[in-house]
């Protein structure tokens, strides 16, 4: 295990970050010998994936770690899968394998093992029902450990493994869900509906295939246009509190929920006070989606937060909703 000094931290928001410290972990014997050197030294580090869901500090004080596992074996009823593999890349194995479930979260960047960190979700599906047990290395301890899915505390976004000690190096997936498909979003059941397919043939390669279209044509490529997706986390909130003194609820997209809470959705929140921001020369709002903010790849970690500030004091003042930021702010 070889210690960097001066890590490039790669994130898709392209901030130019350096940690004084970097190390590629290769095998499992490796997180011990790291365990030692964080205790030996006492210092600060993170688990760095992708890099797709991170605003990272010009200099990070500290040590950052990079896993390398990547492999994919099929067990029965489950997928043992290595955190470090592409997320893609297992879906595109899920539906070419006939794998049910997997298939509304195609082209969510990052890797296998942020999935669970931020139970991610999209088009009406979130990972957790896909989890059978997480296996993770607690750097707290130093020993190794596993959790089954419903004692990872699973939330909107959120898990046990946030903000947490825990390196997960592999997950198991259930790969014998119930052989159905799930079009309760509204923006995949239209674009079925728009080319008239027959939901009796539907498949989740076919449903894979479309939502990759529908992301490609509404999401920013943060290869090209350097962001983290979806900035702010859809609100849950009770509808009593939002203030209508300036925009209707019939304004607003809402989903009910239970107990009288309901889902806003952030991208309108924004959408309809957009004109209200300042303009900023290194951060904007992506034209393709009001969610996505995106750089111009010179800004720093404070011109995003800076931004994203502006945002959520705009949406207080206008809606009285507090809007949560939802990629990983490393100090």
């Amino acid at each position: 295990m070889k210690i960097e000094e001066n890590y490039r931290i790669h994130n898709s928001l392209q901030i130019h970050s350096v940690s004084d410290y970097g190390v590629t972990v290769n095998n499992l014997s490796e997180l011990q010998t790291l365990h030692d050197f964080i205790e030996s030294k006492k210092i600060d580090y993170f688990i760095l994936g992708e890099g797709t869901n991170i605003i990272p500090p010009d200099r990070y004080k500290g040590l950052v770690v990079s896993l390398n596992f990547k492999s994919i074996e099929r067990k029965s009823d489950l997928i043992r899968v290595g955190s470090s593999v592409n997320w893609n890349d297992l879906v595109q194995y899920a539906v070419m394998n006939d794998i049910y479930g997997f298939e509304n979260l195609s082209l969510i960047p990052g890797s296998v093992g942020a999935a669970p960190i931020q139970n991610i979700g999209a088009y009406g599906v979130d990972v957790e029902p896909l989890i059978y047990k997480v296996y993770f290395f607690d750097l707290q301890v130093g020993s190794f450990n596993s959790l089954y899915s419903d004692e990872c505390n699973f939330g909107y976004r959120d898990s046990l493994f946030k903000e947490s000690a825990k390196i997960i190096t592999h997950i198991e997936f259930k790969s014998n869900l119930d052989k159905k498909l799930s079009l309760t979003y509204k923006s995949l059941l239209d674009k079925v509906n728009e080319l008239r397919l027959d939901k009796k043939f539907l498949s989740p390669k076919i449903i894979a295939k479309l939502v990759s279209q529908i992301r490609l044509d509404i999401l920013p490529n943060p290869k090209i246009e350097p962001n983290v997706g979806s900035f702010f986390k859809n609100p849950i909130i009770d509808v009593n509190t939002i203030n209508t003194d300036y925009f209707s609820l019939s304004d607003l997209i809402i989903w009910e929920l239970e107990n009288g809470l309901v889902k806003v959705g952030a991208a309108r929140l924004i959408q309809l006070i957009k004109n209200q921001l300042p303009e900023n020369k290194n951060v904007f709002l992506s034209k393709q989606h009001n969610l996505v903010l995106t750089t111009n790849g010179n800004a720093t970690q404070q011109n995003v937060l800076n931004f994203a500030e502006t945002i959520q004091a705009k949406v207080k003042y206008f809606f009285n909703i507090n809007l949560e930021i939802e990629p990983r702010v490393i100090s």
